[in-house]
This record gives C-alpha cells, structure tokens and sequence, in this order.
C-alpha cells in the first residue's frame, strides 16, 4: 500500500463535495455506452442520428461525476475528446463553445495529451488565450462544418452538457438548435451529445426538440458492492491504514443509502478522525467512531436543510403530505404520476381550512412539483411514467418536518423496480451499440 498522503487527504476535505471525487466506481454502463456512441459516431461518415445520451439524477447522485470520468477515459480509451460546458455556456458564449469542439476534434493526440498534463479541465477558458493555436470561432456547427470538414478531423468529439434543467424551454432558441443539429446528425461531423440534469432533464429535452426515442440513465445510489469497492480504492488511494476497523468503516457507509454526497459527508468525516495528530492515517487509532458517525450525520443533516427550500418551509404539511403520497405509491409498485400528483396537491388546498395545506406564494401545483424535483424531493422514473422519492433519508428527513412518521409508510412491494432501487440501469432499446 502506498504511504500515507495527509497532503492529498487534507485537500480532499478542503476542496469540498463539489470537486470530482478522487477514486471513480460504477457507473459502468454509461460510461460504456457513451464510449460505443462516439466510437460509432466516428466510423460513420453521414454521421450517427439520435446520437444523445441523457443522464438524469438528483443533485448528489454523481453526474458531474461522470462528466468527469469521461473526460480522463475517452482520450486514452478510444482516442475522442470531450466539450465539457453548462448551460450558460450554450447560451452565452456559443461561439467559443464551437470553437473549443474544432480545436477538440483537430488536436493531434500527442498535443491534447500534452494540453491535459498542463491545464485540465480548464483548457476551454484558457483557448481564447491562446492565440497560437490559431482556431477562430464559429457561429455554428454549419459555420463549422464549411470551415472544417470532417475530412480534416483527428478525433470524435462528445459535447457534455451540465445543468441542462436550467435550459429555458425553447425549441427555436439558438442553443437549441445547436443541440438538435448534433442529435440529428445534420451536420455529419463526428460529435456526439452527453446532457446530464436533475430528474426531470427528459422533459426538458422533450421541449427543446431532441424526441428521437431518447430514454434517460437515471443515476441513483451505489449497491452494496460498490460502496466496498468505494472504501477500498479510497483507502489506497490516500495510503489509509484499516487494519481492524474495516466492519466501522462499512457501518459508517451503509448509513449513506450509498448516496453519492452522502458518501462523501461519511468519508469527509473518517477523513478529519485520520488527520488528527497521532492517528495519522492508521484507522486503529481513530479514538472515538461514534464522534465519527455524529459528524457525518450532521453534515448530512446540514445538507438537508439547505436543500429544503423556502417554499418548502412555508408549507412543511403540505410538502410532507406529498413526500408521503409519492412513497406509497411507490413502495406498493405503482407510481404516482405528475398529472395525479397535481390534482392530490389542488384538492388539499381546496379543502384546506388551517393554511396547512397552502401552496407557496408564486407557485402552480405544477410548478411546485418541478421545483420538489429540482431539490431532489423527487424524480421522475426510467420510463417517466411515475414519480419517486430518490433520497430515502430525505424523504425521511421531510416526512418529519411535515409531522408525517416515515415508519408509516408500507415496506416496499417486492416486485417493485423503482428508479431509486434501480439506480442507472436501463434497457437497451432498438438501435443503441
């Protein structure tokens, strides 16, 4: 095992939960797919249509994550390279973005390789610095097509778009139809489109005009197994010493319902215990595990209460009622949908006589539940037929603030395959690779 790195381990806890997470696992069949997907895109010479992947998720399940991953495997694994942008950059800095996808697909290996080991990630607000490089930019992908054809590129590109919920609904928007012309091909160059958002990122695509038979990866929480590969990459990864603490060390991390952030909250807080003076990276001398265990618990309860809104707050009973609701259903295998859902929400309130059950000001009951998935209350299913609750412990946490005893709630039906027990997996539909 490698010596332990207090360094390394100390910016882990000071870089935050927002940092891509040192040691990477799961996630194996998206990360596949979308690899197929670029490696097709680049074979094909009239281009691959439907060439979209959608990863959905709530905030915490890891998708910028794996953003991240697929920027470090592409260029080694398959020689593609990967556009890395928000939503802002879509509809701000257009240009710049298709200027940073031709320097992508006509960098020679050895040279992007050598701009990665220089600038990571940041290389794409660094181009306009570098005038060397000599690469314009370019209104749009038909702009650049007829500047640089196809013939003339080194590598596929994939464009990864985060924060795609943000996107303003508009089909004829200019970012819009830089999205649809990669999904349909239209323009034949070798580029490919990965968007990633909260759980309801399907429907937004559905608005901006990308239909052809998309069905998201909905990205939930680890399994058992992954989680004991977490532990064991992790440790050696900061040269952790476990020795006898490893059943203190899995009953830390089964607390997380193998939640992503969770995940780091309970690794953050063995991590303060193990850069302690005198322990030193060795777990056998990490004084007090319940101390430990307090700690995570609460940067998970902080958490929380950052993700419980003010609208939340100005209507604990009614959110709980409809926390509640969702779970039911859910546990008993047959989900409720948002049109159900919306009409439940109206008719409390109509027959509200307390204001207990008062949507918040500036809400419609369907802009209410949007924004209950936009805080990970809730998310759409695989098939987007239903609703569920992702974050277990959070949807605990609001059934308690609503006055609702989550041991209420049915044990789950058996034959229920919800998204939150499912985590990404998904069927291969007609036409995937």
């Amino acid at each position: 095992m490698a010596e332990f790195s207090h360094k390394r381990l100390q910016d882990f806890v000071d870089d935050g939960e927002k940092m891509p997470p040192p040691v990477f696992v799961g996630r194996v069949d998206i990360l596949q797919h979308v690899l197929t997907k670029i490696r097709r895109t680049g074979e094909k010479m009239e281009g691959l249509a439907g060439n979209t992947t959608i990863i959905q998720g709530a905030p915490g399940a890891g998708k910028s994550s794996i953003l991240s991953e697929l920027e470090r495997r592409a260029p080694s694994d398959i020689n593609a390279r990967v556009v890395k942008v928000s939503n802002t950059d879509l509809e701000k800095n257009l240009p710049n973005v298709a200027r940073a996808i031709a320097f992508a697909g006509a960098c020679e290996r050895e040279q992007w390789f050598d701009l990665w080991t220089r600038i990571g990630a940041s290389w794409i607000q660094r181009l306009p610095q570098m005038p060397n490089l000599q690469i314009p930019s370019y209104a749009d992908l038909t702009e650049l097509q007829r500047t640089r054809p196809r013939s003339v590129w080194k590598a596929p590109v994939i464009v990864a778009v985060d924060e795609v919920q943000r996107f303003a609904r508009n089909k004829c928007a200019p970012y819009a139809q830089f999205m649809q012309q990669i999904h349909d091909a239209s323009t034949t160059l070798p580029v490919t489109l990965v968007l990633a958002g909260l759980g309801d990122t399907q429907s937004v695509i559905r608005d901006l005009g990308l239909t052809h038979g998309l069905r998201p990866f909905s990205v939930g929480g680890f399994d058992a197994k992954e989680r004991d590969e977490l532990t064991d990459k992790w440790c050696a990864h900061f040269g952790i010493v476990i020795r006898a603490q490893r059943s203190r060390i899995d009953n830390l991390m089964s607390r997380t319902d193998g939640w992503p952030r969770h995940l780091h909250w309970a690794q953050q807080a063995m991590a303060e215990s193990l850069l302690t003076e005198g322990v030193d990276g060795d777990a056998d001398r990490i004084p007090d595990w319940e101390a430990v265990q307090s700690r995570a618990d609460g940067l998970r309860e902080g958490y929380y209460q950052t993700q419980y809104s003010e609208a939340m707050r100005y209507s604990p009973k009614l959110t709980g009622r409809i926390l509640y609701d969702v779970g039911f259903a859910e546990r008993k295998g047959t989900p409720l949908d948002s049109a159900v859902l919306r009409k439940k929400l109206t008719s409390y309130c109509k027959k509200d006589k307390g204001g207990d059950f008062e949507i918040p000001p500036g809400h419609t009951p369907a802009e209410f539940v949007t924004h209950l998935v936009h805080c990970g209350a809730l998310q759409e299913t695989v098939d987007g037929m239903g609703l569920t609750c992702p974050i277990p412990s959070f949807q605990s946490y609001i059934l308690r603030r609503g006055g609702i005893d989550p041991d209420t709630l049915p044990n789950p039906s058996p034959t229920n395959t919800l998204v939150g027990q499912t985590e990404n997996k998904r069927e291969k539909k007609d036409g995937d690779n």
